[in-house]
């Protein structure tokens, strides 16, 4: 597998102006396919919205966004068994809906739809009619997404973009001119992406970062599709893996700190490495702060998973889990058969392990508690 795509759900983002060249339209609809389809083989995922799919002017079979292009390459793959996303992470498709989404399907996409649904593979999350406002709904794509692309697009794709970046997750954007009436968004963001590419990506190494997103340019020259998906898949595999950020009893000197060790080492770093993310555990990584405290807090706010064990009812393990609940952050919670949670904290769901089972038994039980919860709505929308 592509170790820049296990476990991340790609955000494909933008749109395109009723009169843009077809041709140009077409290409780009033959791209995103392209690597959506790739991506599902690699193990990653998409995020989209589900709704309306507005249409070229003249030419009647080419739309202007693309999220029901991604569906369809959901639908391909699927039928191929090319499908490869770590189950641990839930669905590999996440649509976001405003309230009257399933109104707004074209009659041509039902069937579509009724198939992709049916599965397994996607998960279904609609904005609540009291937040119908499309921001409410890009907050929403963006707790899911880990890498934004976008192209085209206007206003939303600025808001996306803000997001991305405010998170510190990669941002993406092509600069195929698909605005007529004027300098589309991801056009613009590219020009600054060239000018400072450390605000919108992490590249390793730093300094070949602008001339490998360079390749990436569709603004004078349409490469062949399959040239294309070579580039951007290389620039992707640049990019650091997601983190998870482990909150645990870390003293040596408690009685229950063995057994925390095991179940860290033998089970989460398995299950969460599989998932596609690299692990940051204080005392077992390198830190770059003077003080411990502004590593926790910076590391937990660049984090796209936070997994909070609470064996042993230390107080930090507490203030840690507060602030990655209040940052909307995605959060798993542990502890070790008997703990007594306090009441706050015993009203999320948490994941009692065992150390009397195997660690191939602990690791099935704790994948399967990550899949059905990783993906909660936030504590506060």
């Amino acid at each position: 597998m592509h170790k820049g795509i296990r476990g991340r759900r790609i955000h494909f983002a933008g749109s395109a102006d009723e009169d843009v060249e077809p041709s140009r339209l077409n290409y780009f609809h033959k791209l995103v396919k392209q690597l959506a389809k790739r991506t599902f083989v690699e193990g990653g995922g998409l995020v989209v919205t589900v709704g309306s799919e507005p249409i070229h002017q003249s030419e009647h079979y080419l739309p202007l966004i693309f999220d029901w292009i991604l569906l369809e390459a959901l639908d391909e793959c699927q039928n191929s068994g090319l499908v490869n996303w770590p189950e641990p992470q839930g669905a590999p498709v996440v649509a976001v809906g405003l309230p009257k989404w399933r109104e707004k399907i074209p009659d041509n996409r039902k069937s579509l739809w009724k198939k992709v649904v049916s599965t397994k593979n996607i998960e279904l999350v609609q904005v609540r009619s009291e937040l119908g406002v499309g921001g409410v709904l890009r907050e929403r794509q963006a707790n899911f997404g880990d890498v934004l692309v976008a192209a085209g697009g206007g206003p939303g794709v600025e808001h996306l973009a803000e997001l991305y970046v405010s998170s510190q997750k990669p941002v993406i954007p092509l600069d195929i001119p698909l605005k007529t009436k004027k300098l589309g968004s991801a056009e613009r963001l590219s020009t600054l992406t060239m000018e400072n590419p450390e605000r919108f990506f992490e590249f390793n190494p730093p300094e070949c970062a602008t001339a490998a997103y360079s390749t990436l340019s569709l603004k004078n020259e349409f490469p062949p599709v399959d040239e294309f998906e070579r580039r951007f898949f290389d620039f992707l595999s640049h990019l650091p893996r997601p983190r998870a950020f482990f909150a645990r009893l870390l003293d040596s000197k408690s009685s229950e700190f063995d057994e925390v060790e095991k179940f860290f080492r033998n089970v989460v770093d398995y299950v969460v490495k599989d998932a596609g993310y690299e692990r940051f555990e204080m005392g077992a990584e390198v830190s770059r702060e003077p003080f411990l405290n502004v590593e926790i807090f910076q590391t937990i706010h660049s984090s796209s998973l936070v997994i909070v064990d609470l064996t042993g009812l230390r107080p930090n393990c507490f203030t840690e889990l507060g602030y990655a609940l209040g940052l909307k952050k995605k959060v798993i919670m542990t502890a070790q058969e008997g703990t007594k949670l306090p009441f706050d904290s015993a009203s999320f769901p948490c994941h009692f392990w065992s150390s009397k089972l195997t660690d191939n038994q602990r690791r099935m039980r704790f994948q399967e508690f990550m899949r059905k919860n990783i993906n909660r709505r936030p504590v506060v929308s």
